[in-house]
């Protein structure tokens, strides 16, 4: 049963279009299998590592990828807003990528709990998200580095040029992409620290203090490398 699974999955991910029965039997498939993926993985891998909002790529080497709506196998289906379906006290990594903004602030807590569950003492989390610090410098700002920033995300985000572009883009930035809350660094800082985490850390992308947080994050891909490290907020922190 279990390659029988992995099979269906493996061909149903692999369709070149997708019609609406296809894409919900894709989900079925990858819902069933999620807990085959977390067992197999769990059972071969030492210290284990938990990347949470995979999207629709390939996901990270050697980490347990997962997503709301898993697109390849193996990532399994993993709702932040609920429990985690994971053993507690057991991972020794955490990491998610500008990820955290899409879900309600209350969801958030619940994710940043699940986070702290599963993580064994002494555990970190590494949490990349848009920095509302930034955005609201994007106000009123005449340097230079914030009108490229201003230009790109027009062009970028196809987003109307025919108001001043501070306005468009902060609005763009709330409401556009599923975003649902926005963070600066005392904002996250205290969330995590109110969910159990200690030693909160801000970090460049790409950078760590630990060889295995260092470069993971790859929207910059998406966005470009300026405007990646402008606007996005980096921290980390350790379960006690």
């Amino acid at each position: 049963m279990t390659a029988r699974l992995k099979g269906a999955a493996r061909r149903v991910s692999t369709l070149p279009v997708l019609g609406a029965a296809a894409r919900k039997a894709r989900l079925l498939v990858l819902r069933w299998s999620t807990p085959i993926i977390i067992r197999r993985y769990l059972g071969k891998t030492g210290v284990p590592k938990l990347h949470l909002g995979v999207g629709t790529g390939s996901g990270l080497p050697g980490w347990l990828n997962t997503d709301l709506f898993p697109g390849r196998w193996p990532t399994a289906r993993l709702d932040v807003t609920r429990s985690f379906p994971l053993p507690s006290a057991r991972f020794g990594w955490v990491f998610s990528e500008h990820m955290i903004e899409h879900v309600p602030l209350s969801a958030a807590r619940n994710m940043l709990r699940e986070c702290h569950r599963v993580l064994r003492p002494g555990g970190l989390i590494r949490l990349a998200t848009p920095d509302l610090a930034r955005v609201v410098r994007l106000y009123g700002a005449t340097d230079e580095v914030v009108q490229r920033y201003l230009r790109w995300s027009l062009q970028h985000n196809r987003l109307p040029a025919d108001l001043p572009a501070d306005g468009v883009v902060i609005n763009s930035l709330f409401h556009d992409h599923g975003h649902q809350f926005l963070y600066d660094e005392p904002s996250l800082a205290a969330l995590l620290r109110a969910t159990g985490f200690s030693d909160v850390k801000r970090y460049a992308p790409g950078e760590s203090g630990h060889a295995e947080f260092r470069g993971l994050e790859i929207h910059d891909v998406v966005i470009g490398r300026e405007a990646n490290d402008f606007e996005t907020l980096v921290l980390e922190a350790r379960k006690p």
